[in-house]
């Protein structure tokens, strides 16, 4: 329902095209003298949580996202973006026992790249980058689950991809955008277990994926420009299995699948 909400609210926005500067294409190899992006707004996706075993959650994420970009046609490109999303996910654990528990996520990254333009038609672009990141994600059992604990998953990481665009009309533009995250130096922290102290576990770094297709609509004209963003994503985690003490950590995979829906101000 939720993702209902926001393409309704996307389409009102698409309402508003007339306050958009027909006769200029949104990007040309100077992207206009305003070189800074600044967009935020809700992401909400479909999280599903897969143990080696037969362990399954699956449950509705809602989140904020910011992010703020420096573009640069034939330049230096700079961004940084930070997602905050919570929810509450269900299952069931290898022995059909059902599991309840409250997922909270906080990702921060930083990137730095170089924008390479073509100067004529729909004025492709694309932006290869390198970054790096932090990224916590804490999971709080409640009842009726087995076992009540609270795990906190932390990793530092290396971040690799591209950003990319084209005109279709005026005022409309989309891309394709493709991240890989490797894992440094994961770790695991169970806390409040009524069996043990506290303990960290050591994962096995694996590396994760992101593929988004933004749509981006301008709503006004000049440099100082108002955007609304559309941007169905799919991303795949992984936190690998590894041999610890007092016990193991199970291998551990992630899917999402949601949208970004965004307001952003070019200036």
């Amino acid at each position: 329902m939720r993702l209902i909400y926001l393409f309704a609210l996307f389409l009102v926005l698409l309402g508003l095209a007339p306050l958009c500067a027909e006769d200029e294409p949104l990007f040309t190899p100077d992207m206009f003298p305003c070189t800074y992006f600044t967009y935020v707004g809700p992401e909400i996706y479909y999280f599903q949580r897969s143990r080696k075993g037969g362990t399954e959650q699956s449950g509705r994420i809602d989140g904020i996202r910011f992010t703020i970009d420096r573009v640069k046609g034939a330049g230096i490109y700079l961004g940084g973006e930070i997602l905050y999303s919570e929810g509450t996910i269900k299952g069931f654990n290898s022995r059909r026992k059902r599991l309840v528990s409250d997922v909270t996520d906080l990702i921060g990254e930083g990137r730095v790249g170089f924008t390479f333009m073509i100067p004529f038609g729909k004025f492709p672009f694309i932006i290869p980058y390198a970054g790096y990141g932090y990224f916590n994600e804490k999971n709080q059992f409640l009842n009726p689950s087995p076992l009540l604990y609270t795990t906190v998953d932390t990793f530092n990481y290396v971040a690799a991809g591209f950003l990319s665009g084209l005109n279709l009309t005026p005022c409309l533009s989309m891309g394709i955008n493709i991240k890989a995250r490797f894992m440094l130096n994961g770790r695991s922290k169970i806390t409040e277990d009524p069996d043990f102290d506290d303990t960290v576990l050591r994962m096995s770094d694996e590396s994760h994926y992101r593929v988004e297709v933004p749509f981006a609509y301008t709503l006004a004209g000049s440099c100082l420009r108002l955007e609304a963003i559309l941007s169905p994503f799919f991303e795949y985690r992984h936190f690998g299995g590894k041999e610890g003490y007092p016990f193991n950590f199970i291998d551990t995979k992630f899917y999402l699948l949601g949208t970004t829906v965004a307001l952003g101000l070019r200036y």
